[in-house]
């Protein structure tokens, strides 16, 4: 019920609120009282927020729940009632002397009623005798709302700003009162209807922005560099396995190219794409509950233990696929031979593969590539061993597939042996029959990654064999710009992962507007690494060709088609950084919607009609076409990210992660808008 003096009605405190009002706007902390006698006390405003009566040491702290639509009935002082509710009220009792004290909190009765008053944030103000004769005036909140114990408080109107973390005083007010008038109707703390935040926009926050922001670049970047190196390290040993069995023969050569193709296709691609699914669960997972990370980790790969196995049969019957397929006799039973020997890698790499995103989304960026470090000049020293080494070992072309195979076991293995060592234990929840269960979350989003993976990868791949029917030239051009593009795209993938994890585990750790800021940084980074690969490859375009092959033909091929390169560098840049921050966000399915669109509904089709048809400009058709497709990914996916809902999405984080929010130190600003 509401409380104030014995007979006090809402008319009669409407007097009381008005003096309280006034004294509010001269500034005036005396507590004198009004001339009707009534004790009062300092006016105090919360801006958008209404205070909270805190059980700990008298302090008032803010709401940050509540919204302007909730002030409209604050102080009507109408009788206010709970129903089927039990939770507790406090009251806030400022004494008139001026001390703080806090009355003892009541339980409410589950059989009482609520009227249309429970949308308010403060049930009202009022004043009584208590046992020292001795009168003071209280304000009774709302029960289940308080959580905030800090706040600082500003008025949206210009009203006195307070820290409400201290008990009140009869000190002078902070600063002169802004608005002009106020009348018997002017709500007591003031309008905020239309705000929805507790935060009121101050003169600093411009330069707190601009303090994340600029900090977000520097995690971006001390992530991406190690990353990238991670990736150079990986992709070279597919390039000196190519580099070893070229010398030794055409046939060899070409057997190695279908070879790759076909793991890629078949094997490579898939585990990439379902290893995407750990992009989100895993730092989303380690900000907000560690020891669900090595879960989800374990979970992905053991899903990947079982899609291996299908791999391996294909690659051990490919022969007889590729001579369906029309290819030359010889180049299939080699090629066979090949992925035979490569199929006893799939596994290590699908280790790897997992472990380095548990590993990366702790922030081990480094631990990838100090598995590499060792791995890949181990695979120099076998391919040359055992390709062109002493005859004693030396088995010339299929000792390419082992070297690599044994590579892929031994990135697996020392990734183990490191996590072991150095990982932190809280993002360990050992190994039990929880792996096998509730795999639905890891494969949803591993088939959605491996959709936006593969449809990427293929479309490169049937560009590949697309050029092969324009005679050799064209494909020794294709293959030269295939491996440029490749080559120039390694660092912004490094941003693509970085992005992702930075994303996903800042929404797992509840702050999503520190997420958005990192969304603007990603972007610019994006445009910037970009706009410096288009720049290189314009310049040296007529050289660049050397670096590949001899022939006149092939270099100047090369040279009319790598100014299309340059062109599209800004699109695949961009559209990869964005791939990044929607696999942060647990977005993947709608990323490979995306793809799957620019690809194969634009860009294909764009390419062949321009090469085949109508215009026949050959390769340079299909690579306008492949330009249209990463224009297309790159809009769009723009678009999705500057439309996301952060906060939407860091509750949703939460929610995958079936946790609360996770109480974390973080060396950058928290910026909370």
């Amino acid at each position: 019920m509401f409380a104030g003096h014995p007979g006090t009605s809402p008319a009669s405190f409407k007097g009381d609120v008005s003096f309280l009002q006034r004294a509010a706007l001269r500034g005036d902390t005396t507590l004198q009282p009004p001339p009707s006698g009534d004790p009062s006390l300092p006016f105090v405003s919360a801006g958008s927020t209404t205070r909270r009566a805190s059980a700990n040491n008298g302090h008032i702290a803010d709401d940050p729940t509540q919204t302007g639509d909730e002030h409209d009935d604050v102080y009507r002082g109408r009788n206010r009632q709970r129903r089927g509710s039990s939770g507790k009220t406090s009251r806030a009792s400022i004494h008139s002397l001026g001390g703080t004290r806090l009355s003892p909190t009541r339980e409410s009765s589950a059989g009482e009623e609520d009227d249309d008053d429970r949308s308010s944030g403060v049930i009202g103000v009022g004043s009584k005798k208590n046992q020292d004769g001795l009168e003071h005036v209280f304000v009774e909140d709302e029960p289940e709302r308080s959580h905030s114990r800090t706040s600082t408080a500003a008025s949206t109107s210009g009203t006195v700003a307070v820290d409400l973390t201290k008990p009140l005083s009869i000190a002078p007010a902070p600063h002169a009162p802004t608005t002009p008038t106020a009348t018997e109707h002017t709500p007591f703390l003031g309008s905020t209807r239309g705000s929805t935040h507790v935060s009121v926009p101050l003169p600093e926050d411009g330069q707190k922005a601009r303090a994340a922001f600029w900090h977000e670049i520097k995690v971006l970047v001390s992530y991406a560099v190690p990353i990238a190196g991670t990736h150079f390290l990986e992709y070279s040993l597919l390039v000196v396995t190519v580099v070893s069995v070229g010398h030794i023969g055409t046939v060899e050569l070409a057997a190695a190219s279908i070879a790759s193709m076909t793991s890629n296709v078949v094997a490579l691609s898939l585990i990439q794409g379902f290893c995407t699914a750990l992009d989100t669960l895993c730092p989303q997972a380690y900000t907000s509950n560690p020891r669900m990370t090595s879960l989800y980790a374990l979970r992905t790969f053991l899903i990947l233990m079982i899609l291996v196995i299908p791999q391996v049969i294909i690659f051990w019957n490919a022969e007889v696929l590729l001579l369906a397929l029309r290819q030359d006799p010889k180049v299939a039973e080699r090629a066979s031979t090949y992925l035979r020997s490569l199929s006893f890698g799939l596994p290590g790499y699908a280790g790897f593969e997992c472990i380095r995103r548990w590993l990366q989304a702790q922030g081990m960026m480094v631990a990838p590539v100090v598995t590499l470090i060792i791995a890949a000049p181990l695979n120099v020293l076998l391919n040359y061993l055992l390709v062109w080494g002493p005859e004693s070992i030396r088995l010339g072309f299929i000792g390419a597939p082992i070297s690599t195979a044994i590579s892929m076991n031994v990135m697996f293995i020392v990734s183990v042996i490191y996590a072991v060592l150095r990982a932190p234990r809280d993002a360990w929840g050992g190994f039990s029959k929880e792996v096998f269960h509730d795999l639905g979350l890891n494969i949803t989003l591993g088939l959605a990654g491996s959709a936006a993976v593969v449809s990427e990868w293929w479309s490169w791949e049937i560009v590949g064999l697309a050029s092969s029917f324009l005679g050799p030239t064209a494909l020794a051009a294709q293959s030269v710009l295939l491996t440029s593009a490749s080559l120039f795209y390694q660092i912004p993938y490094a941003l693509s992962v970085a992005a992702a994890v930075r994303a996903g585990n800042l929404l797992g750790a509840q702050r999503p507007d520190t997420a958005r800021i990192t969304s603007y940084a990603t972007m610019t980074l994006a445009i910037g690494v970009a706009g410096i690969n288009s720049v290189l490859l314009v310049i040296f375009r007529h050289r660049w060709g050397l670096l590949f092959s001899s022939e006149k033909e092939v270099i100047e091929v090369v040279a009319s088609v790598l100014g299309l390169v340059a062109a599209f560098q800004l699109s695949d840049g961009i559209s990869g950084a964005m791939a990044g921050l929607l696999r942060g966000a647990g977005k993947a399915p709608l990323g490979a919607v995306l793809n799957l669109i620019s690809y194969y509904v634009v860009g294909l089709p764009l390419g062949m009609a321009l090469t085949f048809a109508g215009p026949k400009m050959g390769l340079k058709g299909l690579w306008l076409g492949l330009t249209a497709a990463l224009t297309g990914t790159a809009t769009l996916t723009t678009w999705v990210v500057l439309r996301l809902d952060w906060r939407a999405e860091s509750e949703n984080a939460r929610i995958r992660m079936g946790v609360a929010k996770r109480d974390e130190e973080d060396d950058g600003p928290d910026f909370e808008q």
